[in-house]
Parts: structure tokens; C-alpha cells; sequence
């Protein structure tokens, strides 16, 4: 697994898929807000977000997760975590904000839970 903080995006039958990789912490949270952020236009019409191999994550993750699928939901968007690393659930445990997601064990359930 790479430890470098590394952010990526993919679209799959019109799902918008953002990958996290690595340790993420608050100089990762622009690129990671900007990848997250609600699609204003193309083809996809959901978010995915794979969280399978974050090897570290602090507050500033929780907090851009938090605030896009606020604005997903705003929006009408669906927004859905996918594989959440052990790491990272035991953030979400622990806040008690693993409520506030619509979570998947996979990327496969995940994009089944996006179909309209």
C-alpha cells in the first residue's frame, strides 16, 4: 500500500468514482473537496467514494466527507462510501457520524446502491 496521500477520479456507467489512498490529513482536504464536490455536469449522476486504502485519516477527512454528502444530499445526488477501511470506520465509530453515510462493503454494492 502506498502511504503517499493520492486522490483520484474515474467515471463508470455514469458514476463519478473518487479514490483515497494513503494518509490523509488537512493538506490533502482542497484537492479532496474539490474531487468530492457535488457533479455540476457530464455524465456522471452519483458519487462513489473508495476509502479501501487509507492508511491513515484524521478530523480533516471526516469533515470533507461530512460536507459533501451534505451537498450531494442537497443536490439530490446520491453519495455513497465504498470498502471504509478499518481505519477510517473506526473514525466514523468513534464521532458516531458513520449514521450520516450510506455505506457499501464494496465498489460493486456501492454502484448497485446509485442505481435509479
Amino acid at each position: 500500500m502506498n502511504d503517499g496521500p493520492e486522490i483520484s477520479e474515474t467515471v463508470l456507467d455514469e458514476v463519478r468514482i473518487v479514490r483515497v489512498t494513503g494518509e490523509f490529513d488537512s493538506d490533502e482536504v482542497d484537492d479532496a473537496a474539490r474531487c468530492l464536490a457535488v457533479p455540476a455536469d457530464g455524465p456522471a449522476r452519483a458519487t462513489v467514494v473508495d476509502l479501501a486504502e487509507v492508511s491513515f485519516a484524521d478530523s480533516s477527512l471526516l469533515h470533507t466527507l461530512l460536507t459533501a454528502r451534505q451537498r450531494h444530499e442537497e443536490a439530490g445526488v446520491p453519495f455513497v462510501l465504498a470498502a471504509v477501511s478499518p481505519l477510517v470506520r473506526r473514525l466514523l465509530e468513534l464521532t458516531d457520524t458513520a449514521r450520516a453515510f450510506t455505506q457499501a462493503p464494496d465498489l460493486a454494492a456501492a454502484l448497485k446502491l446509485t442505481r435509479p
